[in-house]
């Protein structure tokens, strides 16, 4: 008598033992296709939890079957809030970041400006004194 193998369902999962010189297709949903056998012997699989089983035969699946990754990722990628989230948080850290400059910057222009103002203002009061001061009658 031959030995029991593991065999899977790439499409869903499903799996069952089998003598190694059979190649059945899949009970459970009927897939065209043998399943394929796992890579580990009968010994080994039966010592594995239920869910170290259910780790390893995703694994298999995935790995034998990239596309089914990307086609579970779909939906992810189409309405992955956190990722958009993230991203708008950095634009709005930016726009933080560059308001403040600008923000510096035109109260350092006010700044400037009054400073000028009133410089103007003091010169324009010296030259008025002045004038005031040639105007006047000198005394003797």
């Amino acid at each position: 008598m031959r030995e029991l193998a593991v065999f899977y369902c790439p499409k869903c999962g499903h799996y069952a033992y089998y003598h190694t010189s059979r190649h059945p297709q899949c009970p459970k949903c009927g897939a065209p296709g043998a399943m394929l056998m796992v890579r580990m012997h009968y010994l080994e699989f039966m010592q594995l939890s239920c869910e170290e089983r259910d780790e390893y035969l995703t694994q298999e699946i995935l790995n034998s079957n990239p596309s089914l990754l990307k086609r579970l990722n779909i939906p992810h990628e189409k309405y992955n809030s956190r990722e958009l989230i993230a991203e708008m948080n950095n634009v709005i850290m930016n726009l933080d970041t560059e308001n403040k400059i600008l923000s510096d910057t035109v109260n350092w222009m006010h700044d400037t400006i009054w400073e000028l103002l009133r410089e103007k203002r003091q010169a324009g009061q010296a030259l008025s004194a002045e004038a005031a001061a040639s105007k006047e009658p000198l005394e003797d």
